[in-house]
C-alpha cells in the first residue's frame, strides 16, 4: 500500500455526499490530542518495564478507595438516609460503615451516626414489612426497597439489606449498638430467612446465590447453623447437579456445554436470554463468598465431584467474563436490559471476591485479586474523569439510566472495597494474569483479555443484541479504555464489507449468524478445545491462557464468501480475510474508532486509528490498497462511533495487525514492532 509522508493527512473521498450506508467521507486529521495527553499517561508499547504489573492493594488502599467513593455520595445524606431514598441503596452504605467501624477504620468511610439512623430505618416500618405483598416476589417477612414507602420486593433487596444489617450487627460493639438493636437485627435477619419465600426447597431460576447469602446471613447473627449450613449446602448441590443437565422442573442444564450461563432454565435453550449472561454468571458465582464464610464456621465440604464442577466453571467465569482491566467482558442474552449497567458491575465483582477467598472451590485467586484491585483502579479514574459515574458505562441506553442506579452502582462498588479489606485480600498474594480466553463452541463466542488488550467475537447473537458476526466485537485497551469501538455494525465495525456497483453494502462479515450444527467459529489453535467438533462439559472448559490463539469463521451472502482468521497474541491481533466470489465489487477492511476528537493518522507504512481516551494501529501486512474514513451514523449499541478507516482490498487476501497505542508517539513506536 502506498504511503503518504509522515505529517501529511490523505485526501477525502472523490465524491462528499453521504453514503448508501449511512455515512459521509472524511479526509484523515493529523496531530494527537492535547487533552489526551493531560489526562493519560502514554504506555511503553508492549513494555518489559510493566512486566510485574501493577501494585496490589493492601488494606489501607481498598479503605482508602472507599474514602474516595464516600466523597462523592456524602452530598446525598439527608439527615436521617441517603437520597435516594432507596432500601438497598441505604443498606449498601450500612456495610461499609459498618465494616470500617469493625476494621478500626477512621477515615471518611466511617460513619457511626449514620449507621444507627440507617439500622433504624431497615428495621421498621415501611421498609420491614410482615404483610402479603403483591408482585411476583411478594413475600412476608421481609423488605421492600424503598424507606418512604412503596417499592419492590425482591430477591436482591432481601439479600442486599440483610448483608448490610449483618454487617451492623458483627460490629455492633464497635459501632456502639444497645443490645435491643442488635436483637432486632437478629430478629429482622433470622426470620426473613425462616420465611416460605426463603425456606428450602425454594428456589427462583438457578440463583442459588441469593439463598446462600441470607443463610449465611442468618447464621452469622445467631441463626441455626446446623440449618442454615445444611440449607445452603443443599442449594449448592442442587446448581451443581443442575449444571449439565437439567434439575427437576427445569427445561435446560444451567450452563451451557461450554460452562456458558442460561439465565432461563426453565425454557427453550434456544431463547435468547439464554444465549449467555455475563452478569448473572458472575452475581451467581458470588456465592463463594458465602460459602467460605460457612466454612470457616464448620460447615461441611461440598464433596469432590460437585467441587470439581465448581472449579471448572469458576475457571471458566474468571477467563470468560473479566479484562485484565478490572471490567466486564461483557456480552448478554439479556441485551440492554443489563449490558454494561453500572449497578450489575457492583454485583458481579462478588464474583471475584469468592474465586479470591475460596481456593477449595475456586482456582487462580491471585488472578482475581489482580483483576479485583484493577476495577477498583478503573472507577478512580472514571470518578476523576466525571464524579459519579453515568449509570450505563460508555453511553450505552440500557433501562435505568437514572442517578439511582448510578449511585447504587457506585455504593456497591464502594462495600466490596470494604469487603475485600474484611475479607483480608490486602494480605493475599496478587498476579497479573497472563492473556486468557473461553470458547464456546455451540455459539461462537470467544473472550480474549491480555494486559494490552481485550475483545470478543460473538458469532451467534439469536436477536439478542444489534452486533455480533465473525469479527472483533469491540476493542479496548489495557486500561478499558475504548479503542475501536464497544459493539456496532458495518461501517461502526471491524471486517470487511463488499460494495455493489451503487456502493451499496452487498455483503458484510460482522453479521450475526444463524446457528448451526456444525460450530460457527473454530478453534485452530488452543490450548484446549481444538478441531471441528470440541466435546461438551470438558472436565476443564475450553477457557484458560494462552500464547497464541487462532480461529477461523466465514459467512457467505449471494455467492460471496468470506473466510476470517484471527489470530491472538499478548500485544496484538492479526487477522486474514479471504473473499471469494466478489468479481467486480469493492472489496474494504473496515477498522472503527470512537467518541469526541476521534480521527485517524497516517503514518509511515502504518495508520493511527485514535479514539477519544486511547487508540490502535493499523499495519496492513497484505493486500491493503486505498483507504479513505466513513463516518457512521450513531447506533445503539455505537453510540458514539469516531470515524472508520475503511482500506480497499488488492486482490482476494487482506492481512493486517493491530494493537492499541495512545499517542502518535506511542503509535510510531507500535507501528515498527508490529512490522510497518
Amino acid at each position: 500500500m502506498p504511503a503518504a509522508p509522515a505529517g501529511r493527512s490523505l485526501p477525502p473521498g472523490r465524491d462528499d455526499h453521504p453514503c448508501r450506508d449511512g455515512v459521509s467521507r472524511r479526509g484523515f486529521i493529523l496531530g494527537s490530542s492535547a487533552m489526551l495527553a493531560s489526562l493519560l499517561i502514554p504506555r511503553v508499547p508492549f513494555p518489559a518495564a510493566q512486566a510485574a504489573g501493577p501494585a496490589a492493594w493492601d488494606a489501607a488502599a481498598y479503605w482508602a478507595f472507599a474514602d474516595r467513593v464516600q466523597a462523592q455520595l456524602d452530598p446525598y445524606w439527608r439527615g436521617k438516609r441517603y437520597e435516594p431514598a432507596r432500601a438497598m441503596y441505604n443498606a449498601t452504605l450500612l456495610l461499609t460503615h459498618s465494616a470500617a467501624a469493625l476494621a478500626g477504620h477512621t477515615g471518611p468511610a466511617r460513619r457511626d451516626e449514620r449507621a444507627h439512623a440507617l439500622i433504624r430505618a431497615l428495621c421498621e416500618p415501611p421498609t420491614w414489612v410482615r404483610a402479603p405483598a403483591t408482585g411476583s416476589q411478594g413475600h412476608m417477612p421481609g423488605w421492600r426497597d424503598s424507606l418512604s414507602g412503596g417499592g419492590i420486593q425482591h430477591l436482591v433487596v432481601d439479600t442486599e439489606i440483610a448483608w448490610g444489617l449483618a454487617m451492623a450487627w458483627r460490629a455492633r460493639d464497635a459501632l456502639g449498638l444497645d443490645r435491643a438493636t442488635a436483637d432486632l437485627i437478629a430478629e429482622r435477619i433470622i426470620s426473613t430467612t425462616e420465611g416460605t419465600f426463603w425456606r428450602w426447597p425454594a428456589l427462583r431460576l438457578n440463583q442459588s446465590n441469593w439463598y446462600a447469602r441470607m443463610y449465611q446471613a442468618a447464621a452469622s447473627v445467631g441463626g441455626d447453623r446446623r440449618s442454615l449450613h445444611d440449607q445452603l449446602l443443599r442449594q449448592l448441590r442442587r446448581f451443581v447437579d443442575g449444571a449439565k443437565r437439567p434439575m427437576d422442573g427445569a427445561a435446560i442444564a444451567n450452563l451451557g456445554p461450554g460452562y456458558r450461563f442460561h439465565y432461563l432454565p426453565h425454557v427453550s435453550e434456544r431463547h435468547k436470554y439464554n444465549l449467555d449472561s455475563t452478569e448473572y454468571a458472575n452475581i451467581v458465582c458470588g456465592f463463594l463468598v458465602a460459602y467460605q464464610q460457612a466454612r470457616e464456621q464448620g460447615m461441611p465440604a461440598l464433596d469432590r465431584a460437585r467441587a470439581q464442577v465448581v472449579r471448572a466453571w469458576s475457571e471458566r467465569v474468571l477467563a470468560g467474563y473479566w479484562t485484565h482491566a478490572g471490567y466486564l467482558n461483557w456480552d448478554t442474552g439479556l441485551g440492554f436490559k443489563r449490558w454494561h449497567q453500572g449497578k450489575k458491575v457492583g454485583l458481579s465483582q462478588a464474583a471475584l471476591l469468592g474465586i479470591a477467598t475460596c481456593p477449595e472451590l475456586a482456582p487462580n485467586g491471585p488472578w482475581a485479586k489482580h483483576i479485583l484491585d484493577r476495577s477498583f483502579e478503573l472507577y478512580d479514574r472514571w470518578i476523576e474523569r466525571s464524579g459519579v459515574p453515568p449509570a450505563n458505562a460508555f453511553g450505552v441506553p440500557s433501562i435505568n439510566a437514572n442517578e439511582s442506579s448510578a449511585v447504587l452502582a457506585l455504593a456497591r462498588v464502594q462495600a466490596n472495597a470494604a469487603q475485600a479489606a474484611l475479607l483480608r485480600l490486602g494480605e493475599q498474594r496478587s498476579a497479573e494474569p497472563p492473556p486468557l480466553y473461553a470458547y464456546d463452541p455451540d455459539v461462537g463466542r470467544l473472550a480474549v483479555t491480555t494486559p494490552a488488550y481485550n475483545t470478543a467475537i460473538v458469532a451467534v447473537t439469536r436477536g439478542a443484541f444489534p452486533y455480533g458476526g465473525i469479527e472483533l466485537a469491540r476493542l479496548f485497551d489495557g486500561r478499558q479504555e475504548v479503542a475501536g469501538g464497544i459493539g456496532g455494525r458495518p461501517p461502526a465495525s471491524f471486517g470487511i464489507v463488499v460494495r455493489d456497483a451503487s456502493g451499496a453494502i452487498a455483503h458484510a462479515s460482522q453479521r450475526a449468524l444463524a446457528a448451526a450444527g456444525d460450530p460457527p467459529l473454530e478453534l485452530l489453535d488452543a490450548p484446549r478445545g481444538r478441531g471441528s467438533d470440541p466435546a461438551p462439559y470438558p472436565d476443564r472448559p475450553y477457557a484458560g491462557e494462552f500464547s497464541r490463539l487462532r480461529v477461523r469463521g466465514s459467512s457467505e451472502r449471494d455467492g460471496v464468501r468470506i473466510q476470517t482468521t484471527h489470530t491472538f497474541r499478548a500485544e496484538f491481533i492479526e487477522t486474514e480475510w479471504r473473499v471469494t466470489g466478489a468479481g467486480g465489487k469493492r472489496v474494504e477492511a473496515l477498522f472503527p474508532s470512537w467518541g469526541r476528537g476521534a480521527r485517524i493518522t497516517k503514518l509511515d507504512g502504518a495508520f493511527h486509528v485514535q479514539s477519544e481516551h486511547t487508540g490502535y494501529v493499523v499495519v496492513l501486512r497484505r493486500g491493503g490498497g486505498q483507504a479513505r474514513t466513513l463516518r457512521p451514523q450513531p447506533q445503539a449499541s455505537a453510540p458514539s462511533p469516531g470515524p472508520t478507516l475503511a482500506v480497499r482490498a488488492r486482490g482476494s487476501v487482506v492481512v493486517a495487525r493491530i494493537a492499541p497505542a495512545r499517542t502518535a508517539q506511542e503509535a510510531r513506536a507500535v507501528a515498527a514492532r508490529l512490522g510497518a
